[in-house]
């Protein structure tokens, strides 16, 4: 964000000199900017705003203090002069995105700060909303942390009245914001399972969240792609089950669960990212990861990802696995920022007997060139 406001400000600044270009020569000539139709210069906003990583800072923490960060699009663009404050004003799409990061025991919090939020969402107008939500650490040591509840639900409550404008959203991990959940135009969240209490998102495409499981059934239907952070292989499939539509699902870490994967058939669902399997001396571990595979039935998957560097233990997990499958897996990808070695092929050429291509990264290169040299070796042994 810092690079991206250097370079905002460096834009600002271009833009602005041109009103003074000539006005030094005759006080009667027009600044250059002034002649731009607003329109134009609605656009040019917009541009700066939406090309940003991520959404704009409203508040700006010291350590002890929080105040109005005005080094930043959309406010910096307010700074300028008037013309560009009426503006930018005006323009609603430039404040239909924003990050809030909810204060904790901050020395000075000024009233206004709370008035500033309502008058950013205001000027976004009836636009839907992104939202990125965050709390800001105690300290380095302790990275977890939850906000002073006078700072945070005052903020919270602000925001939870636009939920009807929420599109997109990212929220923190924070046990006591069990609300009911309303969205009718949402379409990408990113959340703790245990934010709600009531889950009603029809429009809802796009999903990450942090749980162990799913304490209450989703009215989202339309769910095409889901990422679990942490969760067992009981999870995962319970999961695919309940999303009738599931194209794409990411595992980012499994933990072993205390109960077995139940049977689980999607007919909807092409791409699966998994964690590596676990290491051969964890037993219930890989029991648990082969029992999955038996239970899931996916005939229209086109590629299962794995992430990590394989190892032997993890192949021949990965082998028994597919071997129990019910349905074909025609390629399986390698996700590791390593190259694999001669070595490492070696392990995972066991893999061409299942699957159809075995790739690194989506690349075929390395892998086909030593399956081709390898099918090359016993067609000459067999010739002799």
């Amino acid at each position: 964000m810092k690079a991206f406001s250097r370079k905002s400000m460096k834009v600002v600044r271009k833009i602005h000199a041109l009103s003074f270009s000539h006005s030094s020569s005759s006080a009667k000539v027009t600044p250059y900017i002034h002649r731009l139709p607003v329109e134009i210069l609605q656009q040019v906003f917009l541009l700066i705003v939406h090309n940003a990583p991520g959404c704009p800072n409203i508040f700006s923490y010291g350590r002890n203090t929080i105040s109005v960060d005005v080094s930043s699009p959309p406010l910096v663009l307010t700074r300028v002069c008037h013309l560009w404050r009426v503006v930018a004003h005006s323009t609603a799409g430039v404040w239909s995105r924003i990050q809030v990061i909810l204060p904790g025991k901050v020395k000075s919090y000024k009233p206004f700060l709370p008035h500033l939020l309502q008058c950013w969402l205001a000027r976004s107008g009836s636009l839907p909303l992104a939202l990125h939500i965050v709390t800001k650490p105690r300290s380095r040591r302790k990275q977890s942390y939850i906000p002073t509840p006078v700072t945070s639900d005052l903020l919270l409550s602000i925001l939870l009245s636009e939920i009807q404008r929420w599109e997109t959203v990212v929220m923190p991990q924070v046990y006591d914001w069990n609300f009911d959940f309303d969205t009718p135009q949402l379409r990408y969240l990113a959340c703790y399972w245990s934010n709600f209490c009531q889950f009603n998102a029809p429009n809802l495409s796009r999903l990450s969240i942090h749980s162990h499981c799913f304490q209450i059934t989703p009215i989202c239907k339309d769910l095409r792609h889901l990422q679990l952070q942490t969760v067992s292989a009981c999870t995962i499939c319970s999961t695919i089950a309940m999303f009738p539509h599931l194209e794409i699902i990411v595992v980012d870490s499994m933990v072993y669960g205390d109960d077995p994967p139940a049977r689980c058939d999607s007919a909807t669902l092409e791409l699966m990212t998994l964690p590596l399997p676990p290491s051969v001396w964890d037993p219930d571990f890989r029991n648990e990861f082969t029992d999955m595979f038996n239970q899931l039935h996916l005939p229209v998957l086109r590629k299962l990802t794995l992430a990590g560097l394989p190892k032997k233990g993890q192949v021949k997990c990965l082998l028994t696995a597919l071997a129990v499958a019910p349905f074909q897996v025609p390629v399986v990808d390698f996700q590791t920022d390593a190259p694999l070695s001669k070595a490492q092929m070696n392990k995972i050429a066991p893999l061409f007997s299942i699957v159809g291509e075995v790739t690194v990264c989506g690349k075929l290169a390395q892998i086909n060139e030593y399956r081709h040299s390898r099918m090359e070796k016993l067609k000459l042994c067999f010739s002799r």
